[in-house]
C-alpha cells in the first residue's frame, strides 16, 4: 500500500507554540532556540499576535520540549497557562455565544481554525452530549499528550461556562491511567474514565442550554464572521485537498473507492470524509474532477477506446462514462475524439 503524502502544510496558531516556549523558558530555564531546533521560525517571528505557521513545526516544538523535559505531566502544566485569549477569535467567540449549545456548534464547526489536525465528532448519548476528539494528522504527533492537553484546554473553558457543574462533567482518555494519575486531580474538578474507548467529554444534556455570563450578541456575530473569513484563507492555503487530488492523478488503474484512499492517509472513511468536508468538498468532486481531466487527455492523447478509457476511470459499464462525460462536456467521449479529429484536419 502506499503511503499517503506528508507534507504536514497544515496551518495551525502560533499561540500555542509561544505559549508553550514561555513557559519552558519561565518553569524549566529551557531557552527558545533549543525548542526551536529543527524549524524554520525565529523566537521574534513567533510573538506576531496572529501568526500561522505550519503544523509539522509545532509538532517539532513540543517534540523537543518532551525530549528536554521529559516530565509525565508537561502536557496539563502546558495546557493550564492557556487562556481562552490563546484560542484568538474562536474562543472569544465562544464565551460571547448565547448558551453552551451555541458554544459546542461552533466549537464543531470551526475547531480546525486552531486545530487542524483534530475532528470532533457530536453524538447524543443516554442523557448527555459526547464530543469526540479524533486526532487525523499526517504528521506523526505524541497522542497521549496531545490529548490530555486539548482536553483540559476544553476543560477550563467550560469551566468559565459552567462553573461548579463540570464536577458532573466525564471526561474520557482512551489510554490506560499514567503513573502520573494524581496530576490529573489538581486540574480537572470532573469525572475521568481511562481506557474508555474514545477521546471527549460527556455532557449532560440538561447543561447544554445553560446560559453562557459572557453572552455579547453583537460581538459573538462580529466575531463569527471574522472566523469564517480567516478559515477561508487557511483552507486556500491547506495541502490536504491538494494531497488527495494528487494521489489520484498517480493511479496506473481503475481511480480507487474513497474508503482506499482513506486507508491510504491512515483514516477510516468516516474521518477522511469529514475532513473533506472541513474544506467544503466531498471525495466524489475531486473523483469526479480527476475523472474529468483524466478523460480529456486520454481521448487527446492516446488510442484506448472509450471502453478501456471507462475501465481506466473506474466506470463498469462504457455506457456510464459516456453518460457522464456527456455531462461535464455536452458531448459524448466519441463526438469529442471526433471532433479533435475533424479541427485537426
Amino acid at each position: 500500500m502506499q503511503k499517503a503524502l506528508t507534507h504536514g502544510r497544515f496551518l495551525t496558531f502560533g499561540a500555542y507554540p509561544r505559549k508553550f516556549i514561555q513557559m519552558m523558558e519561565t518553569d524549566y530555564h529551557i531557552p527558545a532556540e533549543k525548542l526551536l531546533e529543527g524549524v524554520n521560525l525565529t523566537r521574534e517571528a513567533l510573538e506576531q499576535p496572529d501568526l500561522l505557521i505550519p503544523f509539522v513545526d509545532c509538532v517539532t516544538i513540543f517534540r523537543n520540549g518532551t525530549i528536554l523535559c521529559p516530565n509525565g505531566d508537561l502536557s496539563l502544566r502546558f495546557a493550564a497557562h492557556i487562556r481562552s485569549a490563546s484560542h484568538g477569535m474562536l474562543g472569544a467567540a465562544i464565551l460571547t455565544a448565547a448558551t453552551l449549545q451555541d458554544a459546542v456548534q461552533l466549537f464543531y464547526d470551526y475547531v480546525g481554525l486552531i486545530a487542524p489536525f483534530v475532528l470532533l465528532h457530536l453524538e447524543d448519548r443516554r442523557h448527555s452530549r459526547t464530543l469526540v476528539l479524533e486526532i487525523i494528522s499526517d504528521v506523526p504527533v505524541a497522542e497521549v499528550f496531545t490529548y490530555d492537553a486539548l482536553q483540559l484546554a476544553n476543560f477550563n473553558i467550560l469551566k468559565m461556562i459552567l462553573g461548579e457543574r463540570t464536577r458532573e462533567l466525564v471526561f474520557h482518555f482512551a489510554y490506560p491511567a499514567p503513573a502520573h494519575i494524581a496530576a490529573y486531580s489538581e486540574y480537572f474538578d470532573c469525572h475521568l474514565q481511562f481506557n474508555a474507548s474514545f477521546n471527549g467529554v460527556s455532557i449532560p444534556t440538561e447543561f447544554m442550554e445553560t446560559r453562557i455570563p459572557t453572552a455579547d450578541i453583537d460581538t459573538h456575530r462580529l466575531l463569527v464572521g471574522q472566523i469564517r473569513e480567516q478559515m477561508e484563507s487557511i483552507h486556500a492555503q491547506s495541502s490536504f485537498v491538494d494531497a488527495v487530488r494528487y494521489h489520484l492523478k498517480r493511479q496506473g488503474g481503475p481511480l480507487p473507492r474513497m474508503s482506499l484512499v482513506a486507508a491510504v492517509f491512515n483514516m477510516s472513511a468516516r474521518t477522511f470524509r469529514n475532513r473533506l468536508r472541513r474544506y467544503n468538498t466531498t471525495y466524489q468532486t475531486l473523483l469526479d474532477k480527476e475523472r474529468h481531466e483524466q478523460a480529456v487527455h486520454l481521448l487527446r492523447h492516446t488510442d484506448k477506446s472509450v471502453k478501456e478509457i471507462a475501465y481506466v476511470l473506474g466506470f463498469q459499464e462504457s455506457s456510464n462514462f459516456s453518460r457522464v462525460f456527456k455531462k461535464w462536456t455536452g458531448v459524448t467521449p466519441l463526438d469529442f475524439r471526433r471532433g479533435m479529429a475533424h479541427a485537426l484536419n
